[in-house]
Formats: structure tokens, C-alpha cells, sequence
């Protein structure tokens, strides 16, 4: 099959038409590599080989764009690729190991930002922090590894005391106003934190002042 036209479009894309009608889209580099030009015969085998390299560039450009920005867990980032335009999943598979050899992409870690993000500082508990951290596609086994930190009793007391004194201090002025305790009760379970550690926590909140 020959090339009958390339043409340059945005940034650094190239339309490569064959005279079968199909169109190849390539990146220069991937142009220059493979020495393509106008007349180039490919034979059905080296069109195909050409194509997984271009479906390969994509995914993976398209992979560091995207963790440039933030990070992802492996299957959050798997479904961003397959989600893209014309997506391979041969492609993206390739793509996804290669950002694991190359410590771009680490489960482990990424869960030890998150729990440092809820927990320390969006003050959630740790149910709360587990939920959004399952939402982001990691597995139960890394979420626990990073929220084992944070599960200590006395840590979980000082960082209700903390939320009790700076947010819910005002709704909190009398020890025999149920409404107001249930309020704070409510929105603290909200949070991801355990009743019995609420209870705890608003009585030794209300010693405080006696």
C-alpha cells in the first residue's frame, strides 16, 4: 500500500492518506523514525506495526499530560486513556506498565497523598477518607496501608477535639442542648468519623468546662 499524501495538521500531527482510502494520524518523530514520506510502499503487516506505535505515542503523551496535572492511580489513569478518542487497550496496557517500571505511576504512594489530604487537611476521618480514596480507584489494601497512620485512638480524640473547638465551638455552648449536640453529632459522622469516638470526644469537649 503507498502513501499518496501527508499533510502537517496541529502541533506536531501528520494525516498520512494511502491510496486505499484509509488515513494514518502520526507525530513527526514517529514520521522521521520510520522514514514515511510520499511513495513509501507498506505492506498490510507494516501498516498495522505503524499504527500500534501511533496508538502507543498517543496513550502515552497523552498519560503525562494528564499526570503533569495530578496523580492517578492505575485504574483511575486506565479509564482516562480508554476514554480518549479511538483508544487501544493493547496500547494503553503497554503505556500503563511502563509508567509502573518508571515509578510514575505508584498505587502505594499516591494513597499515602490522599489520606494526607483528607485526613490532615480536609479533617475527615478515616471511613470518609476510605470512601473518597475508593472512589479514586485504589485497592483496599493500599487504602488501609495509608489510613493506618491516622487510626490511632488518641490521634482520632485530638483531631475531633481540634474540629470541635475551631468549627462546631459555637454550636456547642451548652452540654444539655441535644438539638445542637445531634447537629455536630450528624455532620462529624458525615466526616467518616465513629460515633463512639464522637461521644467520647464531645464529653471530654464539655469537661472541659465544667
Amino acid at each position: 500500500m503507498k502513501i499518496i499524501g501527508i499533510t502537517s495538521e496541529k502541533g506536531k500531527l501528520n494525516r498520512v492518506e494511502l491510496e486505499d482510502g484509509e488515513t494514518l494520524w502520526l507525530h513527526t518523530d514517529l514520521l522521521v523514525s520510520e522514514h514515511l514520506k510520499v511513495g513509501t510502499e507498506l505492506p498490510p503487516e507494516r501498516i498495522e506495526e505503524i499504527a500500534y506505535a501511533a496508538a502507543l505515542h498517543r496513550s502515552y503523551e497523552y498519560a503525562l499530560y494528564c499526570l503533569e496535572r495530578r496523580a492517578y492511580s492505575y485504574r483511575e489513569l486506565y479509564q482516562k486513556l480508554m476514554s480518549a478518542k479511538n483508544p487501544n487497550e493493547e496500547a494503553v496496557q503497554e503505556t500503563l506498565e511502563k509508567l509502573l517500571r518508571l515509578g510514575l505511576l505508584n498505587d502505594a504512594k499516591y494513597a499515602q497523598s490522599l489520606a494526607r489530604l483528607y485526613v490532615e487537611t480536609r479533617h475527615y476521618g478515616a471511613r470518609r477518607a476510605a470512601y473518597e480514596m475508593l472512589q479514586k480507584g485504589l485497592s483496599q489494601t493500599d487504602i488501609a496501608d495509608a489510613l493506618a497512620p491516622y487510626e490511632d485512638s488518641e490521634q482520632v480524640s485530638a483531631q475531633l477535639q481540634e474540629l470541635l473547638h475551631k468549627k462546631y465551638a459555637r454550636q456547642l455552648t451548652d452540654a444539655d442542648d441535644r438539638k445542637a449536640i445531634e447537629r455536630v453529632t450528624a455532620s462529624l459522622v458525615r466526616r467518616g468519623f465513629r460515633y463512639q469516638d464522637i461521644r467520647y470526644a464531645l464529653e471530654d469537649y464539655f469537661a472541659e468546662y465544667e
